[in-house]
């Protein structure tokens, strides 16, 4: 009696098809999403042509700078005008709520305020008045340092600036972003008896997504 063959079926050739198909489809999908990206990119670079705004410090007004012997502490107050250029013909510039500015001296603060809410419009430029105050800890190292400037005319100060902006596009509002500027200057003085004099002043910023 001869041995009964086994019957044998075909392999399904496309096991592996079916998932080489989506990957396919998948990898398609993104590359359309991305391509979209890109073509709406490009369409706001042409249709808005977006140019960085600008921002420098005009003049400081200082009402008080005390120093307290009794605790080492210096108390100042003072107003600075921050001019804000916006050169955009079809952007506008949303300043939120959040903002915060510190002067400081050789690494000491010396008061810290906020910048206003407002809406820049396009091909404007804004003066905005900082009002700032703060007391803190000043010790004899650096009151001695800082009649020294002062003896010399040349008191350096560092203005940090961040704010939550977000740009307007006509009816879109792109995602908010945090602008901080780092401000180096110099004045002549800081006695609330004169006006400072800004005698020089570099700036340096950079974007963060929030």
């Amino acid at each position: 009696m001869g041995k009964r063959s086994v019957p044998r079926y075909p392999e399904d050739e496309d096991k592996g098809g079916g998932c080489c198909c989506c990957l396919l489809g998948c990898c398609c999908f993104f590359f359309l999403i991305l391509l979209a990206l890109f073509a709406g990119v490009a369409y706001i670079y042409y249709a808005y042509n977006p140019k960085p705004p600008s921002y420098s410090m005009n003049n400081m007004a200082i009402s008080q700078f005390e120093f307290s012997s009794s605790d080492l502490t210096l108390y100042t107050k003072l107003v600075a005008s921050v001019r804000a250029e916006n050169p955009n013909e079809k952007i506008s510039i949303k300043f939120d709520d959040g903002s915060r500015t510190v002067v400081s001296y050789r690494g000491t603060p010396l008061c810290s305020g906020k910048l206003p809410t407002l809406v820049q419009g396009p091909k404007n430029i804004t003066v905005m008045e900082i009002a700032m105050e703060g007391r803190h800890g000043f010790g004899s190292g650096l009151q001695g340092a800082l009649e020294e400037s002062e003896k010399e005319g040349n008191v350096p100060l560092d203005v940090y600036v961040s704010v939550p902006v977000q740009l307007q596009f006509g009816i879109f509002d792109l995602p908010r972003i945090k602008v901080n500027v780092h401000a180096a200057l110099v004045v002549d003085s800081l006695s609330p008896k004169k006006k400072p004099t800004i005698k020089s002043a570099t700036y340096q910023g950079n974007v963060e997504l929030v």
